[in-house]
């Protein structure tokens, strides 16, 4: 690996890169590791002989880094939408089709029976048309979150009929099924080029346009996957869908490639009722929002550093098109640190965090066995609203939280 080139890519890659996002040291962190991940990309384009200007990362507001070993070490953070045109990178980026449902209960059940119907759901697995999906609900950050409605906006007399009063239940959970597939669907499709970081794989369009469908196949029985939960726990009879968005997945997203890693995209109507709304959840003993998604992010909240840099990479019409409205909060590192600087050595990248005028340096390459915590709504929501991402519609209070 040649240093000096792996710098200047890291430099290029730097100048690719959007924010919109709350800033402290995970959101620091999370844009070093997200440019070497990007710097990838941007190295493949350059020994494929194209034109890598349309190939940008946007942090949205709850911008940082995975726990996920896999993700993390091959350059890649949270909270962000990963945008390329010509080629897609699933062997890079890892979609797996996660997302939210927040479904309204009529009655609930007792929780002698929701905890019958769970052991039922663990031994078994969870029954989506003729197949049979993996219960995830226990792993990483997927929770059932019991909730009830506290009180609708006062401008959202609209919502009144679609968001009754009474128990609502949040589903967080993937696919998990097609796990593999999903990163690393038919090899031989796949363009492998070797560059400065290594080879790296890249899926061209004819053969990305039959991976998105695919995709959507999969993304399709994740949503199954959580309606079918909700209707086992609490009756088919007893649920409406109010929103089942996938906040973790790959789309064409006007004419280019999207990865959306945490973001919404706010848009889409996505459960019974036909409106574009979008749960916004950080913690298990925190309110639970719901948003109405709108078109963002206006021009009028860019920088005048992001404007120039998107004149000069001819980016401002695809950040016209982009919408970045977050799914959490995103994890937050406990430590006293406020600077992040990436290190090379010997192939491999380190990352210190420090904090001026202090002497003590923290040395990571991984982030998996650090303290952690998770961002709260103070955090993040005020940049929702500063930033007009959308519309606060309905918040819920926590009843119980399930990880089982």
């Amino acid at each position: 690996m040649d240093s000096v080139q792996i710098r200047n890519l890291l430099q290029e890659a730097s100048c690719h890169v959007y924010s919109w996002t709350t800033e402290d040291l995970t959101t620091k962190l999370a844009k070093e590791v997200m440019t070497i991940g990007l710097a990838k990309i941007i190295s493949f384009y350059q020994a494929s002989g194209y034109d890598p200007n349309d190939v940008l990362v946007i942090f949205g507001p709850d911008g940082s880094i995975t726990r996920n070993k896999s993700r993390f070490n091959s350059g890649v953070g949270y909270g962000c939408a990963v945008i390329t045109k010509d080629y897609l990178f699933p062997t890079l980026l890892h979609p797996n089709g996660c997302g939210f449902g927040l479904y309204h209960v009529t009655n609930m059940p007792s929780k002698h029976q929701i905890m019958d119907r769970l052991q039922v759901l663990k031994k078994d697995g969870v029954p989506v048309g003729r197949r049979t999906g993996k219960w995830d609900v226990w792993k990483s950050n997927h929770f059932i979150d019991l909730l009830r409605l506290e009180s609708l906006t006062d401008d959202s007399s609209y919502y009144e009929k679609h968001l009754p009063p009474g128990d609502y239940v949040l589903i967080h959970s993937s696919q998990q099924t097609e796990k593999q597939g999903l990163s690393f669907w038919k090899e031989e499709e796949f363009e492998k080029v070797k560059t400065p970081f290594g080879q790296v794989e890249g899926l061209p369009e004819k053969s990305g346009i039959e991976y998105l469908n695919y995709f959507k196949s999969v993304e399709e029985y994740s949503k199954s996957k959580r309606t079918s939960i909700a209707e086992i726990l609490f009756g088919k009879e007893n649920i409406t869908c109010i929103s089942n968005p996938t906040h973790q997945g790959y789309y064409q997203e006007n004419n280019l490639f999207t990865m959306r890693l945490g973001l919404y995209n706010s848009l889409d109507a996505t459960g019974e009722i036909p409106l574009p709304l979008f749960p916004i959840g950080f913690n298990g003993y925190s309110f639970i929002y719901l948003y109405e998604g709108k078109p963002n992010i206006k021009t009028k909240y860019w920088t005048g550093v992001q404007t120039q840099q998107a004149k000069e990479k001819d980016h401002t019409s695809i950040l016209n098109k982009i919408n970045i409205l977050p799914h959490g909060g995103g994890y937050k590192l406990l430590y006293p640190y406020s600077e992040v600087k990436t290190l090379v050595h010997e192939r491999e990248f380190y990352f210190e965090l420090s904090q001026a005028p202090m002497q003590s340096r923290l040395l990571i390459q991984n982030v998996e066995s650090l303290e952690y915590g998770y961002r709260g709504s103070s955090e993040v929501l005020p940049v929702v609203e500063r930033l007009e991402l959308g519309k606060q519609v309905a918040r819920f209070v926590p009843v119980q939280v399930i990880k089982y």
